[in-house]
């Protein structure tokens, strides 16, 4: 599923997905995962590890600039994104 989102010029990783989950919560049948269902309350939470503050190890990440230029989100998530950015985060790729 493709979304695209706006933040803040300083935005991270974290505060993308958190407006991926804003957007789910008011539209809670278009999430591709049962969020409606209570079995998971936000894709954050499939993602990101809040007590390491890191990307879960099982998750893919393929993060790119609008120049092609790599952005190390698992090396340090609190990278400001560009704008632009291409990003793929595969949920538990193991």
């Amino acid at each position: 599923m493709n979304y695209t989102i706006n933040i803040q010029d300083d935005g991270t990783i974290i505060d993308a997905i958190s407006n991926i989950d804003k957007k789910m919560m008011t539209n809670p049948e278009k999430s591709i995962f049962p969020l409606y269902k209570g079995l998971i309350h936000c894709y954050l939470q499939l993602i990101w590890n809040a007590e390491e503050n890191n990307i879960y190890e099982d998750c893919g990440v393929d993060a790119y600039g609008p120049n092609k230029e790599f952005i190390p989100l698992r090396e340090n998530i609190e990278f400001n994104l560009y704008s632009n950015s291409n990003i793929i985060i595969t949920a538990h790729a193991d």
